[in-house]
C-alpha cells in the first residue's frame, strides 16, 4: 500500500499524519523530539515529506528515528509560489516553511483573506488575502520565551513553575504572577494589534481568524471566540506536496 508520511517538526514538538493512496490525510501523533526514539514508525511507507524548522540537533534527532524508513525523504522548503500562493518576501526561502505550509493550507480550504496567529516557540503573524497573495506578517517572542528572557536579563525577576500560566485581564500581585500575567497580555495585545491593523489598515471585515499553538489556550475568551483552532494547517499545506508528488 502506498503511504506518505508526513511531519511537521516544529522547534519544540514533532506532529505527523498519514496519507494514503487516495490522498486522505489521517492524524498520527503530537511527541516531544525525545520521545521519538519510543515511538514507532508506521509499515509500509514510500515516502516522508517534511517541514522542519528546529535546530540541528532535534533535526538530527528526527532523521536518527526515520532511518528505519526506507523511505525517500522530501525536505520542503518555502518558494515564490505554489498551490495559488505567492509569497511576499523577496527572499522566500527566508519565510518559515511551516508559516508558509499553513499558509497554503489556510487559501486551499478557503480563498477568502485570512489572519493566521501561531502561538509557539515564537509567535507568528501572517496575513493572505483573497487571491492568495500573502501580504507579510510578524515575529515576536512566544509566551515562554518571553518569561525566560526577562528573568535572564533582570536579576529582581524571577519565576515560579508552580505558580502554572498566565491569566489575561487579571493584575499580578507578587513578581510571578506579574511576570506571566504580563506576559500572557503581551501576547493578547499582539492579537488584538493584528486584529486593529487587518480592519483599519487591511479594510478587512469579512476574514478569517485561525489560531494555532500551544499557547492560544491563555488568550481571553473574546478574542478566542473570533477565531478556529487549526492546529492540523501546516500537516494540511503539506499534504499539497505530497499529493502533487505521483508515487
Amino acid at each position: 500500500m502506498n503511504k506518505k508520511l508526513l511531519i511537521d517538526a516544529g522547534n519544540t514538538r514533532v506532529k505527523t499524519a498519514v496519507m494514503d493512496a487516495e490522498g486522505h490525510l489521517e492524524p498520527l501523533f503530537n511527541v516531544a523530539y525525545h520521545e521519538l526514539s519510543q515511538t514507532g514508525l508506521p509499515a509500509e511507507l514510500t515516502s516522508v515529506w517534511l517541514a522542519s524548522v528546529s535546530n540541528s540537533q532535534k533535526r538530527q534527532q528526527l532523521l536518527d528515528w526515520l532511518q528505519d524508513a526506507n523511505a525517500e525523504i522530501h525536505d520542503i522548503h518555502s518558494q515564490a509560489n505554489a498551490f495559488g500562493v505567492t509569497n511576499a518576501y523577496s527572499t522566500p526561502g527566508d519565510l518559515g516553511v511551516d508559516r508558509w505550509l499553513a499558509i497554503i493550507g489556510a487559501f486551499n480550504e478557503q480563498p477568502k483573506p485570512t489572519l493566521i496567529i501561531d502561538a509557539g516557540t515564537a509567535i507568528t503573524v501572517d496575513w493572505v488575502d483573497g487571491e492568495g497573495n500573502h501580504l507579510g506578517g510578524w515575529i515576536s517572542p512566544g509566551v515562554d520565551l518571553m518569561q525566560d528572557s526577562v528573568v535572564q536579563r533582570a536579576p529582581r525577576v524571577f519565576s515560579d513553575p508552580q505558580s502554572g500560566w498566565g491569566k489575561p485581564n487579571q493584575l499580578g500581585r507578587n513578581t510571578p504572577d506579574g511576570l506571566a500575567n504580563g506576559c500572557v497580555n503581551a501576547f493578547a495585545g499582539l492579537v488584538r494589534q493584528a486584529l486593529m491593523v487587518t480592519e483599519t489598515e487591511l479594510d478587512w471585515f469579512q476574514f478569517r481568524l485561525l489560531f494555532s499553538g500551544g499557547s492560544v489556550p491563555l488568550l481571553p475568551p473574546e478574542i478566542k471566540r473570533r477565531g478556529e483552532l487549526r492546529s492540523e494547517l501546516v500537516l494540511q499545506g503539506l499534504a499539497h506536496y505530497a499529493r502533487a508528488q505521483t508515487a
